[in-house]
C-alpha cells in the first residue's frame, strides 16, 4: 500500500530542490496549487499518470518517488555539481604520460604521492631544497588575456631560481592547476608547458595534478603552483661565506618581467588605460613584453659552480636595488616595507655597489620610464632593468665567468663588492646614473 505522507515529503523535496514553487509546479500540470499542497502534507495522492508526469518535470524516476529503497539510496552525482569526471579522468591519463621516464621519479601517479629518488651517492653531505612557488599578481593579467603557456613558465622558473640562488641543482618539479570546467585542451598545454621548460633546464618532471572544483571556480578561472626540489653537496651549498671584497658583480638577463613588479604597473595601467594597447617599438606591444616569460638559469648556475668561480647568486625578483633588510627607498629616498633576511646573505660589512650608468636600458623598462610616473632616482628600486640574478665572482674569473655566462644569456658587468662604508644595513647601493637618453 503506498504511503501517501511519504509521497507527498518526497514531492516537496524534489519540488523544492528544483526551485519550483507549488504554485508552479501546479501551472505546469494544469491542476490548482490546493491539489498540489494536499499532496505534500500527505492528505492526498496524484493518479498514476500524473506521478509519471511529476517525475518528469522533477527529473527523478517515478521509483524514486513510489519507493522507500530508492527513496534510502539516493544521492548527488559529481555530474550535478558541474564536474565531468569521466573527462578528467581521462585528461589526468593523458597528462600523466608527459611524466619524465627516468630514475629519479618511481611513481607520480596523479591520485597519490610522487615517489622519487636522487643519486646523492658522491656527496658526503648532501642538503636538500624544496618550495611551493604560485605566480603571483601576474596571473591575473595572464587569465584575462589568454598567456597560459608564459605564467606557467614562469611559476617554474621562479620555483628553479629559488633553489639555484642556492647554488644548488633543482632536480624535480611537480606542477598543480585548481579550475572549474576550464578548456581540456588549455589544461594539456599547460601540462606540457610546464614538461618543456623542466626538460630544457633538465629537471624531471613529475606531472601536473588538476583539482578541478566547479564549486568554487567559474569555467574560465584557475589557479596554478609549482613544487620543486634541489640538491647539493653542503660545502657547495652558496651562504654568502665565500663573498670577498673586489668580486665583481655580473647581471643576467631575464627574458620577462618580473611578477611582483607588477602591481606597480598595474597602478600606472589603471592611470593609463591606453597602454593596454601601446607598443613599445615598432614591432612590439607593451601587454606582450610585460607578459613575457621568466628565464631559468639553470645552466648558468651550475656550470659557474662547476668552473668554482661562483661567490654569490641572487634573484633579482623584484628591484635591482634593495636594501639588505628588506626594506626599499620610497619617492622620498626614505625607507619602507618591513624587515627581511635573506639567505645567502651578505658579509657583515659589506655590500653590493652597482654602477648604474652600465645597467642596460633594455625597451621595456625605457618605455615604463617614459610614462614619467616613477622618478630616475628611485625606478631601479621598483624594478629589476631586466636582470634576472645578480652573481658575484672573483675579479681574476670574471672574464671566465662571463664567457661561461654568456653561452646561454646576455650578462654585463655591473659592479663590484665593496665595503658598506656609508651604506649600513644596505644588501646593495647604487652609483652614479642609469643612462636614459638613447
Amino acid at each position: 500500500m503506498l504511503d501517501k505522507e511519504e509521497i507527498g515529503k518526497r514531492i516537496a523535496f524534489f519540488r523544492r530542490e528544483r526551485g519550483i514553487t507549488q504554485k508552479e509546479l501546479a501551472d505546469f500540470l494544469h491542476i490548482s496549487y490546493q491539489a498540489v499542497s494536499k499532496w505534500e502534507l500527505g492528505k492526498s495522492l496524484p493518479t498514476v499518470e500524473m506521478l509519471y508526469e511529476i517525475s518528469r518535470l522533477l527529473h527523478v524516476t517515478a521509483d524514486m518517488l513510489l519507493n522507500e529503497n530508492e527513496w534510502q539510496n539516493r544521492g548527488i552525482s559529481y555530474r550535478e555539481s558541474g564536474l565531468d569526471v569521466r573527462k578528467l579522468y581521462t585528461l589526468k591519463k593523458k597528462i600523466a604520460e608527459l611524466c619524465s621516464k627516468d630514475d629519479v621519479i618511481l611513481s607520480a601517479d596523479f591520485a597519490d604521492a610522487c615517489l622519487f629518488q636522487i643519486d646523492t651517492s658522491g656527496m658526503k653531505e648532501p642538503v636538500y631544497a624544496c618550495i611551493n612557488c604560485v605566480p603571483g599578481s601576474k596571473e591575473k593579467l595572464a587569465k584575462e588575456y589568454g598567456y597560459n603557456r608564459e605564467i606557467c613558465v614562469d611559476t617554474a622558473v621562479n620555483a628553479m631560481n629559488y633553489i639555484l640562488q642556492h647554488g644548488m641543482k633543482p632536480v624535480l618539479l611537480k606542477a598543480m592547476v585548481l579550475c572549474g570546467n576550464y578548456s581540456e585542451e588549455q589544461l594539456f598545454l599547460m601540462a606540457q608547458t610546464f614538461r618543456q621548460i623542466c626538460s630544457r633546464n633538465q629537471v624531471s618532471f613529475a606531472g601536473m595534478e588538476i583539482a578541478a572544483q566547479p564549486v568554487n571556480f567559474t569555467p574560465e578561472e584557475y589557479e596554478i603552483s609549482a613544487f620543486a626540489v634541489g640538491v647539493q653537496e653542503k660545502d657547495k651549498v652558496l651562504t654568502g661565506s665565500r663573498v670577498e671584497e673586489g668580486d665583481v658583480l655580473i647581471g643576467i638577463k631575464t627574458e620577462g618581467f618580473a611578477g611582483t613588479g607588477y602591481p606597480l604597473v598595474k597602478v600606472m595601467l589603471d592611470k593609463k588605460p591606453e597602454l593596454y594597447h601601446a607598443k613599445i617599438d615598432e614591432n612590439n606591444f607593451f601587454l606582450d613584453e610585460l607578459m613575457r616569460a621568466n628565464t631559468a638559469f639553470t645552466r648558468e648556475i651550475m656550470a659557474l659552480q662547476e668552473a668554482g668561480c661562483l661567490h654569490l647568486a641572487l634573484r633579482c625578483g623584484h628591484a635591482l636595488l634593495n636594501k639588505g633588510d628588506g626594506r626599499v627607498a620610497d619617492r622620498q629616498g626614505r625607507l619602507a616595507m618591513p624587515k627581511w633576511k635573506s639567505w645567502p646573505a651578505m658579509p657583515e660589512g659589506l655590500g653590493g655597489c652597482i654602477d648604474l650608468s652600465d645597467v642596460p636600458v633594455l625597451p621595456l623598462y625605457r618605455f615604463l620610464f617614459e610614462q614619467d610616473m616613477i622618478g630616475e632616482n628611485v625606478f631601479a628600486y621598483h624594478f629589476n632593468m631586466g636582470i634576472g640574478m645578480i652573481v658575484a665572482v672573483p675579479e681574476k674569473c670574471v672574464k671566465d665567468a662571463m664567457e661561461i655566462i654568456g653561452r646561454f644569456s646576455e650578462c654585463w658587468r655591473i659592479g663590484r663588492i665593496e665595503a658598506d662604508d656609508g651604506h649600513k644595513g644596505e644588501m646593495f647601493w647604487g652609483r652614479g646614473q642609469i643612462r636614459w637618453k638613447r
